[in-house]
């Protein structure tokens, strides 16, 4: 840097040296002459004949998505191994397919707080020891829990590979649950959990995912679970819940980045062969508790807000549904992008928001079809129908072929950010796991999204967008918002705290009837 830097000042100097002597500098000579009265240089002016045709578009770029060689450990862990030798970096990632939808009934946020604790102590290593030794070897650990699975993954450099599977061995397989490590997760979950519950945003998704699920849902609850819920977490829970689902037969390790087969299997061997398997407990049903009601307009009430949340949703599709790549195209022209409909007409339409969009959340089983749009308070009625409107007229008319063209492109030109580092690509691999995909998913997601049709979205939509039984929730102040919800003729109205529990003042609440 310092030799640019002189550089740079170097030739500043004699371009200035050459402008106070009146000596022009190399190049510049004869310049004037040469543009005469015209202006005209002789390379050309911006108006020069060769500007006027626009380049030959290049060739296109083919992108060939990585299909990982599976492997399988004495024990019978399943390993997945992508070699890149591009840079000498490495990523191990173990995904385990037991996540939100394991917690015990009661329990919400036992997974997640099971993956805070795994880098908090073992029997050899305490949380200090543990940071050290992946700090010593340039290694960053992770770990955390989402609807249906935990992933613990750690990227170092490649020559560190024995040392940090070592620790990341030890972190994953035997967490030791100490009372002072425990109380010092919990505080943090309790911190965290609070930030949550004042976010109009989150309390937006939470109320949604309860309304929808129902209380008996382990989905029906954030990620951290609730205040009651981490308050009572114990050790022997905790423990309990990972010798239970951390198994190797419940799990599969991905490895990404600069290593080769020979040598990788042999080192996994030493770390995880002895790893035992065990017969899984019983899942618990992740379906709402009733099907589809009458609809129902739930509000948070938060007084004085210059601005309300709006969020509409409904069960949406699995990984296994037959329409998914329809209905993703189907969102994507919904609320997919910038140039999307919904943002077309709440931002630049209308004004009323910063920003609208839609989306599947793809799980194992069903998760939510999420509609979702932050608008100005004044102006939350208004935005709502708008928002409703949209729906019902991709229900109703399906899309056309620019639309339709234009959504296939941005899904599958967005794939290769999947695959920058292997980091990232690691997390693709493991989300492919924990939905239960094959390995080779990637390789066919071009072919698949292309073959969809207009007629297919057309189907999708009119299947999976209801806009007569969408749960609709609304954060906002409720005393401005009343009279333009009630004049919607949406449904009754009825009340919700942040947490998503029921408010008893919503028995006073004036409603409507369908």
């Amino acid at each position: 840097m310092k030799t640019s830097g002189l550089s740079l000042l170097a030739v500043l100097g004699f371009t200035l040296a050459c402008a106070s002597s009146g000596t022009p500098p190399p190049g510049t000579a004869g310049a004037s002459a040469a543009r005469g009265d015209a202006g005209v240089s002789e390379t050309g002016t911006p108006d020069a004949p060769f500007r006027q045709v626009l380049p030959a578009a290049g060739r296109p770029v083919v992108f060939r998505a990585p299909v990982p060689t599976v492997q399988t450990l004495r024990n019978g862990l399943a390993v997945w191994i992508v070699e890149d030798h591009a840079v000498p970096l490495v990523t191990v990632e173990l995904v385990v397919r037991a996540g939100e939808d394991t917690d015990p009934p009661g329990r919400p946020g036992t997974a997640s707080f099971v993956a805070d604790m795994l880098d908090e102590g073992t029997a050899l290593r305490d949380a200090s020891a543990i940071a050290a030794a992946f700090e010593d070897q340039a290694a960053l650990f992770r770990s955390q829990s989402d609807k249906d699975s935990l992933i613990a993954a750690v990227s170092f450099p490649a020559a560190s590979l024995a040392p940090v599977l070592d620790v990341f061995a030890d972190c994953v397989l035997h967490p030791a649950f100490r009372h002072a490590d425990l109380e010092r997760v919990r505080a943090l979950r309790l911190g965290d959990l609070a930030q949550l519950q004042a976010d109009p945003a989150q309390i937006g998704k939470t109320v949604l995912d309860r309304t929808v699920f129902g209380d008996q849902s382990p989905w029906a609850f954030p990620s951290l679970g609730t205040v009651a819920s981490i308050k009572a977490a114990t050790a022997d829970q905790l423990s309990a819940w990972h010798r239970a689902w951390v198994r190797p037969n419940n799990a599969v390790l991905v490895v990404v980045g600069d290593v080769r087969s020979a040598e990788l299997l042999p080192e996994l061997e030493r770390r995880f062969g002895g790893w035992t398997k065990a017969a899984l407990p019983k899942r618990r049903s992740v379906a709402p508790a009733a099907g589809k009601g009458p609809r129902v307009v739930t509000v948070v009430d938060r007084p004085g807000a210059a601005q309300s949340q709006l969020w509409v949703g409904e069960l949406g599709v699995g990984a296994s549904s037959p329409d998914l790549y329809a209905a993703q195209v189907a969102s994507t022209v919904l609320g997919g992008g910038f140039k999307s409909r919904l943002n077309a007409n709440l931002r630049s339409g209308k004004g009323y928001s910063y920003g609208a969009y839609s989306a599947f959340d793809v799980r194992r089983e069903p998760g939510l079809f999420i509609a979702a749009a932050p608008v100005v308070a004044d102006k939350t009625a208004e935005a709502l129908r708008e928002l409703l409107n949209e729906i019902d007229r991709l229900r109703q008319g399906g899309i056309d072929a620019s639309e339709l063209a234009e959504a296939k492109s941005g899904l599958i030109q967005s794939l290769p950010a999947e695959f920058q580092t292997t980091t990232s690509t690691a997390l693709a691999f493991g989300r492919l796991v924990s939905l239960g995909r094959p390995p080779e998913y990637f390789a066919q997601y071009v072919q698949r999204l292309d073959a969809v049709t207009g007629e297919d979205v057309a189907r999708a939509a009119k299947l999976r967008f209801d806009t007569r039984t969408l749960a609709i929730v609304v954060v906002g102040p409720l005393a401005e918002l009343r009279a333009g919800l009630e004049a919607l003729d949406l449904g009754p109205i009825a009340l919700r705290n942040a947490t998503g529990q029921a408010v008893k003042a919503a028995q006073a609440v004036k409603s409507t009837a369908n």
